[in-house]
């Protein structure tokens, strides 16, 4: 439990980070600047997914499969599940991690569109607002990995 609550810090430090990339330039300054932000956006949910992924894994929950594993996975996140964890986040953060999640669905998907400047700004604040909001939450999870996940 100790490794796992290590691994979720450092990725935690990843979502972080590639926040604080986003947020360093204005993609209105053109197509470069823009596509450091979309990036910036992409991995900062991949590095959440990746530890909402790790903790369903240690719980012995079954592996998502499927093409809506994704927002399966981002919605039962979002909900405690008795006797094996908590919430991993604010019920007030879900829809923020949503719209990045379909944010990164389109990124991923939408090869020869144009950037719009004014929705990666919207989808960085998002991301400001989302990782202000999950951090503490995070953390008393992760503190609480301490202790089995199957009391």
């Amino acid at each position: 439990m100790a490794l796992l609550g290590a691994e979720c810090r450092r990725d935690w430090g990843a979502v972080k980070k590639h926040l604080e990339h986003a947020r360093s330039v204005d993609p209105a300054q053109g197509d470069p600047q823009a596509a450091l932000v979309a990036l910036g956006l992409d991995h900062a949910y991949r590095g959440f997914e990746t530890i909402l992924v790790r903790i369903e894994r240690a719980a012995g929950l079954p592996e998502r499969t499927g093409s809506s594993w994704h927002s399966a996975l981002l919605a039962d996140a979002g909900m405690a599940i008795p006797t094996v964890r908590p919430e991993l986040f604010p019920p007030e953060a879900l829809g923020d991690w949503d719209a990045l999640l379909r944010f990164r669905h389109f990124l991923r998907h939408a090869y020869a569109v144009d950037l719009d400047a004014g929705k990666l700004a919207t989808n960085v604040q998002r991301l400001e607002r989302v990782v202000a909001q999950t951090d503490r939450w995070l953390d008393a999870v992760l503190a609480g990995l301490a202790a089995p996940l199957h009391s």
